[in-house]
């Protein structure tokens, strides 16, 4: 089995929802195996989506919708992507045998994996993060296995730093962000993160920052559901904006610029992962442009 590359620029996506008929679903991933083949990214990661209605009392801006699940289409609908895999896995809502059965045919395939908790501590979880990591350690070792990292709460609690440390002793190699439009909060975490590694004497890990088109005031609406950071600035430049999606693609690419200059100047290995998570042309053709921006900035062709 060839080895797992080091990420620099990862490209995410979600799978089609469940209810979707079965040609459309080939059709849809057709489209999506001809983008990612014709980007020249590292990595093609597929979200698996949970309810996190739980995580606060507001309503959820649109409608949560189960997906295919994001192992079975990696491994089926996208058998044609020329790049290694990176499936994430909610392990609250899924028992350890499920579970098991997962990690054991994403690490067959040569792919990895992101393992998510449960969306707050208030969720009663099938299986809980700390007997995920277990589960890999003992009987996929060999999985690479990252993990989700998330400014905001460091920025809230002060503990993000501790959370990624935690999560390396028990395997994590490598970490993605939540969307990121907040420069100052990220470059918090990635400071703290790094003095605490050089105190420590060992290497800060990869971080990819997930940069995400947004075409609607109602798509900020709900990513700040989610609990992504938007500072009051952004939402001005795109509520007074002509072209909100072209407006987010210069702030996500400008943000990346300066998040990775200041990860330089430290040593932090820092990438990106640019979401594309709507089947709009518009936004598809966003998240492309995007991924462009980015590699020149990350100095590729």
């Amino acid at each position: 089995m060839a080895p797992f590359p080091q990420l620099k620029l990862t490209y995410g996506l979600t799978p089609p929802k469940a209810t979707t008929a079965p040609e459309r679903q080939r059709e849809i991933a057709a489209l999506q195996t001809a983008r990612v083949n014709a980007l020249g990214v590292d990595a093609l990661v597929v979200y698996d989506l949970q309810d996190e209605s739980s995580r606060t009392p507001v309503a959820r801006p649109f409608p949560f919708l189960e997906t295919v699940d994001p192992a079975d289409y990696a491994a089926d609908h996208l058998r044609g992507v020329t790049v290694p895999r990176v499936v994430y896995q909610s392990v609250g809502r899924r028992g350890l045998p499920a579970l098991r059965a997962s990690l054991q045919a994403i690490h067959e395939r040569g792919h990895a994996v992101v393992l998510v908790g449960a969306p707050s501590k208030d969720s009663v979880p099938a299986t809980r993060l700390s007997e995920a990591y277990a589960l890999r350690s003992a009987e996929v070792g060999g999985l690479p296995l990252g993990g989700v990292v998330i400014a905001e709460r460091h920025g809230e609690r002060g503990s993000e730093v501790d959370r990624v440390l935690s999560k390396c002793a028990q395997g994590c190699s490598f970490f993605v962000s939540q969307t990121v439009y907040a420069v100052t909060s990220t470059k918090n975490l990635l400071s703290d993160l790094h003095y605490r590694c050089l105190a420590l004497g060992r290497p800060v890990p990869p971080v990819l920052v997930t940069l995400s088109p947004c075409g609607s005031l109602k798509t900020l609406e709900f990513m700040r559901w989610l609990g992504v950071s938007v500072p009051r600035w952004l939402e001005n430049e795109l509520s007074h904006s002509a072209d909100i999606l072209e407006t987010s693609v210069e702030v996500s690419a400008r943000v990346f610029e300066e998040l990775h200059g200041f990860a330089r100047d430290k040593g932090i290995p820092l990438g990106a992962n640019v979401e594309s998570v709507s089947l709009g042309k518009a936004e598809i053709d966003a998240s492309v442009e995007l991924t462009r921006r980015v590699q020149r900035t990350l100095g590729r062709s």
